[in-house]
């Protein structure tokens, strides 16, 4: 092989690894905007309403652009937020809402919880059965909501 025609190979070489290149930083971002990180749940409320039962409410959201979701839970026991992540995780919330934190009002009424809130729900419940000893006790959930954005567009 002569001098120039290792030059040739070199510069094909060369070619072939800035393409291979491109192509895996190509693939890299593809997956990364695929694969968008989720931002961790939060717990942004924990209070005691029901004597032995704790409402938890849980923030969660995509990623910073998407919309937060708030879940609302109740469970008995009392753990740190860590722990109870897991915990709720296995549970189904009995309200979920895209509102936030700062537009929930939570009050106790003799048979259960009175939540008003602005803001879209998309999933509620209620009956909440709790558990007492070896029995279960039923607690209703009263909910008043305020829808404060303008109708949108639906595109047809």
């Amino acid at each position: 092989m002569n001098k120039t025609e290792w030059q040739a190979l070199k510069l094909r070489l060369k070619k072939y690894f800035a393409i291979f290149f491109l192509v895996c930083l190509g693939g890299a971002l593809i997956y990364g905007y695929i694969h968008k990180p989720e931002l961790p749940p939060q717990i942004v409320l924990k209070q005691n309403f029901i004597p032995g039962e704790w409402l938890y409410i849980v923030e969660e959201g995509r990623d910073p652009s998407d919309p937060k979701w708030l879940k609302f839970y109740m469970d008995h026991r009392e753990s740190t937020d860590e722990t109870m992540k897991v915990y709720l995780g296995k549970t189904p919330p009995f309200l979920v809402s895209d509102t936030d934190l700062k537009d929930v009002e939570i009050q106790r009424v003799p048979n259960g919880l009175h939540i008003k809130l602005k803001g879209a729900i998309s999933d509620y419940s209620s009956d909440l059965y709790l558990k007492d000893g070896d029995t279960y006790t039923t607690y209703r959930v009263s909910l008043e909501q305020v829808e404060t954005r303008p109708p949108l567009l639906s595109g047809r």
